[in-house]
């Protein structure tokens, strides 16, 4: 189940011994210093848990291909150049990781 944003809200407040109004707002700040940085296409660092970096994807042409399903030769329409954001964990991020047997048992795989 993931956490939501109530539920984060809560957390951080018990942490941070705020009130569970304060922690909304800071949540909400922090929502909005991101998404202004990622507008003007800025790296940004969340403490050392992750990075968001915005990236330009290229342009690609039409290109012959099969389907699978068929065999069938189709050609693969052309895609317009688009921006996207990566998100990449960083080393505490990847340290508070379970083991792979937890991670099996906690999420039923």
């Amino acid at each position: 189940m993931p956490l939501t944003q109530s539920q984060l809200a809560d957390a951080v407040a018990e942490h941070a011994e705020l009130t569970r109004a304060e922690a909304k707002r800071a949540l909400a700040a922090l929502e909005e210093v991101v998404l202004a940085e990622i507008g003007a296409a800025q790296k940004v660092k969340i403490g050392n848990l992750v990075q968001l970096t915005v990236r330009v994807k290229p342009a690609t042409k039409s290109r012959p291909g099969r389907n699978p399903a068929t065999g069938e030769e189709i050609t693969i329409a052309a895609k317009p150049a688009s921006v996207d954001v990566r998100a990449r964990a960083l080393a505490k991020a990847k340290s508070a990781l379970p083991s792979v047997q937890k991670a099996k048992q906690v999420l039923g795989t």
